[in-house]
C-alpha cells in the first residue's frame, strides 16, 4: 500500500473512533456536540468503505 493510502485509512479510522466517541455524549447537554459524532462517525465509515472496494483509493 502506499503512503497516501495508508494515511487516507488511519483519517477514515480515526474519524469513525472519534465521531463513535463523541455521539456517546449526552443529547441532553449537548445535542450539537452529539449530532456532529453521528456524522464524524458516518463520514468515517464511508472513507473506509471507499478504500475497502476501491483500488488503491482510485475507480478505474
Amino acid at each position: 500500500m502506499g503512503v497516501s493510502v495508508m494515511k487516507n485509512l488511519l483519517a477514515g479510522g480515526f474519524l469513525f473512533v472519534g465521531g463513535a466517541v463523541l455521539l456517546t455524549a449526552d443529547g441532553a447537554v449537548s445535542p450539537v456536540i452529539s449530532g456532529a459524532g453521528g456524522v464524524c462517525t458516518m463520514l468515517g465509515v464511508g472513507i473506509l468503505l471507499y478504500f475497502l472496494f476501491s483500488n488503491n483509493g482510485k475507480y478505474e
